[in-house]
């Protein structure tokens, strides 16, 4: 085969991104290396997301650009959850579409290539596995664009609730769960090649290993990377509130390891709507889990999704969602207007919030939040963070960028300073979004 040089364009969540980078470490395996632009690329790879509407649109516009302008000997291929809902019907819009494989297939690629290359037709492969047996994590494959001091490590697919409006199930499949020690292994490994903070990355993370013969569950899991790695760093995304039991809040009480940070996705603050969504808690369970965790942790910061508008979502129960922010007060919040998903529950229910509606409320919650993050992040001025160096200051100021172990960005004074050393920073000011600073010295 002759094509030689890849693209990737990849959207939706930190499990594509990641999927992006290990799929470019099969293809570097295959010899292909990065094109600086899609019109160079023999190989044009989309990884897709399906889970909001917006998404799905916005992958089938940019693969409709690309076929537009197809150069004859490029290649194209879909993966990821788009593909993985849609398969074979990709085809009657998109003829030109070489290869199709869903998320569970990538570690098929090179087959993919080459049974396309031999017989001229699309290959197509969209199976779901859900069987710790038959499923393959490409733990053996380095990510080849891993650069930096972070990097996401996968350790579980897949997700076996049951959210009215979430298509996820249907197209990542049942939980299966990577074993601890390859876990482990990789962790260690990243370390070696200078990462200083993981992030855990699963579809409902913190359900990791239930029912699992070992007995390693997520919180132990936690404890075995931090014990058996040299990793400075934890982080983990997306949890369920429902997982988040007492071995999961006792690393937070004892692992300085586990950074000060909780992305604990809500959804609503009403328990009607909760219930309609059939998130499998209320505001009182998850406010008791709030309250513990920061009983063990002070400091912690936590951050949630929200979906305004959902079916039969009243002004009451939209407004139980303002007054629960107020009350918990997350440091930031990610927020989206509710689309319809195909072959979910709530598909059959009545999308009965009009579209004007639902962009009000999601400026109204916006609004709020940033007065609310702005407020939490004022608190830090004056204090001292201890920050991983990422680059630089994305506005181009002549600064230094990284995160605090909450997870604020913070820039701060000297562009000259290493990526991936830990200083510490002064706070001297505090945006809705950041933190700036002055560096005080390198701490490690």
């Amino acid at each position: 085969m002759d094509a030689k040089t890849y693209i990737i364009k990849t959207f939706g969540c930190q499990m594509n991104e990641h999927d992006t980078q290990k799929i470019g470490g099969v293809l570097g395996g295959l010899g292909f290396e990065p094109a600086r632009f899609e019109e160079e690329a023999d190989f044009i790879l989309f990884n897709t997301c399906t889970v909001r509407e917006k998404a799905h649109q916005k992958a089938f516009s940019a693969i409709g650009r690309t076929v537009a302008k197809k150069r004859p000997i490029s290649l194209i291929a879909v993966c990821g959850c788009m593909a993985q809902e849609e398969g074979a019907k990709l085809l009657s819009r998109f003829p030109e579409i070489d290869i199709i494989f869903g998320p569970d297939q990538i570690y098929r690629l090179p087959e993919l290539l080459k049974t396309r290359n031999e017989t001229g037709r699309p290959a197509i492969a969209t199976e779901l596995i859900n069987s710790q047996e038959d499923y393959h994590f490409l733990d053996s494959v380095p990510a080849m664009r891993f650069h930096g001091p972070t990097a996401y490590v996968t350790i579980m697919k897949g997700c076996n609730s049951h959210c009215s409006y979430c298509i996820v199930p249907k197209v990542r499949g049942t939980e299966v769960y990577r074993p601890w020690r390859d876990i482990v292994r990789e962790v260690q490994y990243l370390v070696e090649k200078g990462c200083r903070e993981v992030t855990l990355l699963g579809q409902n993370v913190n359900s990791y290993g239930t029912g699992a013969e070992d007995g390693v569950r997520f919180g132990k899991l936690i404890r075995l990377i931090s014990d058996n790695t040299d990793v400075e760093r934890i982080r983990f995304t997306s949890p369920h509130p429902k997982d988040v039991d007492c071995d999961l809040i006792e690393e937070y009480a004892t692992n300085p390891k586990l950074c000060s940070h909780i992305h604990l996705p809500l959804q609503s603050g009403s328990d009607m709507v909760l219930r309609r969504m059939r998130r499998a808690y209320n505001r009182k369970t998850y406010r008791a889990k709030i309250e513990k965790l920061r009983k063990v942790r002070p400091s912690i910061a936590i951050s949630t999704d929200m979906i305004v508008g959902f079916c039969g979502e009243t002004e009451a129960e939209f407004q139980s969602t303002l007054d629960f922010l107020q009350e918990i007060r997350f440091d930031y919040i990610y927020a989206f207007k509710y689309s319809p998903r195909p072959d979910t529950e709530a598909h059959q229910f009545p999308d009965d919030v009009p579209p004007g509606v639902k962009e009000k409320r999601l400026s109204e919650l916006f609004t709020l939040q940033a007065k609310i993050s702005h407020e939490i992040n004022q608190s830090y001025v004056g204090r001292t963070e201890a920050v991983l160096v990422e680059g630089e200051d994305k506005l181009g100021k002549g600064r230094s960028q990284g995160r605090t172990e909450t997870n604020k960005i913070a820039n701060f004074s000297g562009n000259d300073v290493p990526i991936g050393v830990i200083v510490n920073v002064e706070i001297k000011k505090a945006n809705a979004n950041s933190l700036e600073g002055i560096l005080c010295q390198k701490s490690r």
